[in-house]
C-alpha cells in the first residue's frame, strides 16, 4: 500500500453503504442545507453579522464563507472530512461565543448556544464517519 493509498484509507475509513449509508446522506444533506443558508445570509449581510457578535471582518467573512461553501461540499459528499471539520470548527466558536454572552443551552424565548451545540456535534460527527458511498467521495477515492 503506497502512501497516497493510506492516507485516503485513514481519511475515509470506509465508505458504508445500505442504511448506514442512507443515514449519513440524509445527515449530510440536511446539515449541509442548513449551513448553506446560515452562511449565505451571514455573506448577504455580513456588517449585521460582524455587529451582532463583535467580530472582526476576516472573522466574521471567514465563518461565513466556510459555512457556506462547507455546507455545498456536505450535500455533495465532496472532501466531507476537511468539510465537517471546517464547519465543527465554527459552531466550537460560535458555542464558546455564545456561552461567554451568558446564553442559557436552550431558551424558548430568546437566544441559546443549543443550535450552535447541535451543529458542532453534527458536523464533527460527519467529519469523523465520512460521507458513505452515497456520495462524490466514494465515486473518486473508493478504490478496491
Amino acid at each position: 500500500m503506497g502512501s497516497g493509498e493510506s492516507l485516503v484509507a485513514t481519511v475515509f475509513p470506509g465508505f458504508p453503504g445500505g442504511r448506514i449509508g442512507a443515514a449519513l446522506l440524509m445527515l449530510r444533506v440536511f446539515v449541509g442545507i442548513a449551513f448553506l443558508f446560515h452562511g449565505r445570509g451571514k455573506i448577504v449581510d455580513l456588517p449585521a453579522f460582524m455587529a451582532e457578535f463583535r467580530l472582526p471582518m476576516s472573522v466574521a467573512a471567514g465563518a461565513a464563507w466556510v459555512q457556506f461553501l462547507g455546507g455545498a461540499l456536505l450535500m455533495a459528499g465532496l472532501f466531507t472530512p476537511l468539510a465537517g471539520a471546517g464547519l465543527a470548527a465554527t459552531m466550537a466558536g460560535a458555542t464558546v461565543t455564545l456561552i461567554r454572552r451568558g446564553e442559557s443551552f436552550i431558551d424558548p424565548h430568546g437566544h441559546s448556544w443549543e443550535a450552535s451545540g447541535f451543529y458542532l456535534i453534527a458536523a464533527s460527527a460527519v467529519a469523523l464517519l465520512g460521507p458513505g458511498l452515497f456520495s462524490l467521495d466514494a465515486l473518486l477515492f473508493n478504490r478496491p
